[in-house]
């Protein structure tokens, strides 16, 4: 069973990304994630193929995270793609509830399970995915290239 997420500011919106959101998308991307940020072409191409997938929280002053969590064509299982926040809204539910909405969304088309990686120094990352029911999996060297280490962690859903 997925956790319920916690309230988070009451002026902040959960929704599904939409095309406006993509320059927006690729600030936030490029801020959270610097040299491993999505090129704005594969953000572009991501959107067409996994609208509705893509959920942004929304403030009237700009987005403040998203997350992109998408099943695999047989639905078998999900793949939580990015998570990315803030960081001058770190520790106020953002991520949690981003990610608690997509694997809700997963489970809602039959996945059940769902796979993440996760820089193995990003402790705050790693808390979160276990408060969720994430596991690590294994380490995997090299994952995003040449000394970009990754955890997998995997979830059971339902």
């Amino acid at each position: 069973m997925i956790p319920v997420a916690h309230v988070i500011d009451q002026d902040v919106l959960i929704r599904a990304a939409s095309e406006a959101d993509l320059a927006a998308l690729g600030e936030l991307d490029a801020e959270v994630f610097g040299e491993l940020a999505y090129p704005p072409f594969v953000l572009r191409q991501w959107f067409d193929l996994y609208q509705g997938w893509w959920l942004v929280a929304q403030h009237a002053d700009g987005l403040r995270g998203y997350s992109l969590g998408v099943p695999l064509f047989d639905r078998s299982l999900g793949w939580l793609l990015g998570l990315g926040v803030r960081q001058e809204f770190w520790r106020r539910g953002y991520g949690r509830s981003l990610t608690v909405n997509s694997m809700r969304l997963l489970e809602g088309v039959g996945v059940r399970e769902v796979r993440l990686t996760v820089e193995p120094g990003n402790r705050a990352a790693i808390t979160l995915y276990r408060e969720l029911g994430f596991v690590v999996d294994r380490m995997v060297k090299d994952y995003l290239g040449p000394g970009h280490d990754r955890l997998l962690m995997i979830a059971a859903l339902r």
